[in-house]
């Protein structure tokens, strides 16, 4: 990559230089200028097949990367750096910058100084960890405990409910015969 980038910095020191020396020297024929700078691109190109897919790209977006107006301008407002990697803006290329931004933005968040007391922390985490098993299974013991004595309860609500019946059913038979004995004796 490096070596792409100091391609495309000699090319452009050839054409701005060239492009100042033209102005400085009216006596030099542009179109040769135009021609040299032409079969030299045409010879790094051939040299360089990234290059030269590179350029094919940088064709593509040169509306959007030069537009209209002053090259020194344009040169100024979007640097080699932003030129190149709009030319490694491929599929594969574009997937491992995307991945190389997402990693950096990451690190501030890998490297938290919370997570330097983690060894510490898990000390006292096996610690309360053990105090909880402990806890759950006094609690699932009392839980059992609780509910054996509900169901005693019950039980014996359930005998007592059965006793109240026959005691009631007895009580309203004696009443029963009491009645009938009074009313018998009145009769008689």
């Amino acid at each position: 990559m490096d070596d792409l980038v100091a391609r495309l910095e000699t090319l452009e020191r050839g054409v701005y230089s060239n492009a100042k020396s033209s102005a400085d020297n009216e006596s030099e024929n542009l179109v040769g200028q135009v021609a040299l700078i032409e079969r030299q691109l045409s010879k790094a190109l051939s040299e360089n097949a990234a290059l030269s897919i590179g350029l094919e790209k940088y064709e593509k977006l040169k509306d959007i990367i030069d537009a209209d107006g002053d090259l020194e301008r344009d040169r100024q407002l979007l640097g080699i750096g932003a030129k190149t990697e709009l030319i490694l803006l491929s599929g594969s290329a574009s997937q491992t910058i995307s991945d190389m931004r997402t990693i950096s933005d990451m690190q501030s968040k890998i490297n938290q100084p919370e997570y330097a007391k983690a060894a510490e922390q898990h000390a006292k985490t096996r610690v309360v960890e053990q105090q909880h098993i402990a806890q759950a299974s006094e609690f699932r013991k009392v839980v059992a405990d609780v509910s054996s004595v509900i169901d005693k309860y019950y039980a014996e609500t359930e005998v007592l409910s059965e006793m109240f019946i026959q005691w009631d059913q007895a009580l309203t038979t004696i009443e029963r015969k009491v009645t009938d004995l009074e009313a018998s004796s009145r009769k008689g």
